[in-house]
């Protein structure tokens, strides 16, 4: 089934970049793969045009939903000609918590979050004695290797991309990486501004519709797994706009 692209109107940018500069932020995908790869054909026209183009994955590839490794193995292999970024999400650390030690209770926590999806996929039973080592198996050690290495901040100029959000009382270089990929409160309450002057464009916390009413962030987390709906932020120099695959 073909996704649906829906492009709003330009306006303008919650924080501008330079001329012939674009970056594109993807929110959660939740193993929904056939909108990733659609979203990203979408974006690709804006990005390649650009003299500088950087594409971002706020976190979240995997769980919920039946192209966890799908995604994970798209977003490993990036755009040519892009500089493409995916951070940690809270979803993926839980997934390595699971697959990386023999703790009964992180493999009891990835399965509640929605682990059991992403074992389906390739075929491995959660109830098999081996499965540590058949699911590492099938994702391959170098996608293992780039999983652990993923930032869960990346800056361009004013914009701070993260996962979750911030603690609005600690600079950005004092962010635990658990508030960067898990918090929710305070964080959703403040209005900022934030440290040195950022916007910051995260995911997490699923939302209806991509609100760009705060002068401080932006949520990109439409909740793809459940509503259909993957969004992402493009911004052109001074300008942005919300681009979103929808499943029909």
């Amino acid at each position: 089934m073909t996704a649906l692209i829906r492009r709003g109107d330009w306006t303008a940018a919650i924080r501008s970049l330079a001329d012939r500069q674009a970056v594109a932020a993807i929110g959660d995908v939740h193993g929904q793969d056939d909108l990733f790869a659609a979203l990203l054909d979408a974006l690709l026209p804006d990005l390649q045009a650009a003299q500088d183009a950087s594409l971002i994955q706020l976190g979240d590839l995997v769980d919920r939903g039946p192209g966890s490794v799908a995604a994970l193995r798209r977003a490993k292999a990036g755009v040519p000609g892009v500089t493409c970024v995916t951070l940690m999400g809270n979803h993926e650390d839980r997934m390595l918590s699971a697959i990386l030690t023999e703790d009964l209770h992180e493999k009891a926590m990835w399965l509640e979050f929605g682990g059991g999806e992403t074992l389906a996929e390739v075929g491995v039973a959660d109830d098999r004695p081996d499965w540590r080592q058949a699911f590492a198996g099938a994702l391959g050690r170098d996608a293992i290797d780039w999983l652990t290495q993923l930032p869960q901040l990346h800056r361009i100029g004013n914009l701070a991309f993260v996962h979750a959000g911030l603690d609005p009382a600690v600079p950005l270089s004092q962010q635990s990486p658990r508030t960067l990929m898990w918090t929710r409160r305070p964080w959703l309450e403040s209005r900022g501004p934030y440290d040195d002057g950022v916007a910051v464009i995260h995911g997490h916390t699923p939302q209806p519709n991509v609100d760009l009413s705060h002068p401080h962030r932006i949520n990109l987390d439409t909740g793809a797994f459940h509503s259909g709906v993957l969004s992402a932020l493009l911004i052109v120099g001074d300008r942005m706009r919300v681009v979103q695959a929808i499943r029909p």
